[in-house]
């Protein structure tokens, strides 16, 4: 005879429970796993427009004090830490390292034209090879599918024949 004073659950319901959390894990963490590819790539983008802003901001004094930009390229390599390091021949690498501050870290790069003292892209990296060439929002989805997390600013570069997609240099 059973004793109905006893309380507990059985095997089977144990079973199914374990069952449907199983089912609801197998749904959630793809689905979660692309929320902080996402997120990883929202703070690409944001490190991208830092860079952006920086090599700007240094362009903005270059051109304040009438000094010739003949640059076609600035890239600043960031030590977390430490004062960045910065490639450029006008943009003066001290107030850019500066303007980025030491907490920067990865790989920035900024194409400018220099007869209009202006920034056309931004890219960043956390490191590896560096992005020399801006992408569209696809192409850096895809790269962070393949598991590449790269910036980019402004998010397309769009010219008159459309959006251009060259590939990134290794």
């Amino acid at each position: 005879m059973r004793n109905s004073k006893v309380k507990g659950f059985t095997l089977i319901e144990l079973i199914v429970v374990i069952a449907i959390i199983g089912v609801l894990a197998a749904i959630l963490v793809p689905s979660m796993l692309g929320y902080v590819r996402n997120a990883r790539v929202s703070a690409a983008n944001a490190n991208a427009k830092l860079v952006h802003t920086s090599v700007s901001t240094a362009l903005t004094s270059l051109a304040t004090s009438n000094k010739p930009c003949n640059d076609t390229a600035v890239t600043i390599t960031g030590n977390n830490g430490s004062a960045p390091t910065v490639t450029a021949s006008s943009v003066d690498g001290t107030e850019l390292g500066e303007l980025v501050g030491n907490n920067f870290s990865g790989i920035g790069w900024a194409d400018i034209d220099g007869a209009s003292y202006s920034v056309k892209y931004a890219t960043w990296i956390g490191s590896g090879n560096a992005y020399t060439t801006s992408f569209n929002d696809s192409e850096q989805k895809s790269l962070a599918k393949a598991g590449t997390i790269v910036g980019i600013y402004p998010l397309a570069l769009t010219t008159g024949s459309g959006t251009t997609t060259p590939s990134p240099s290794t």
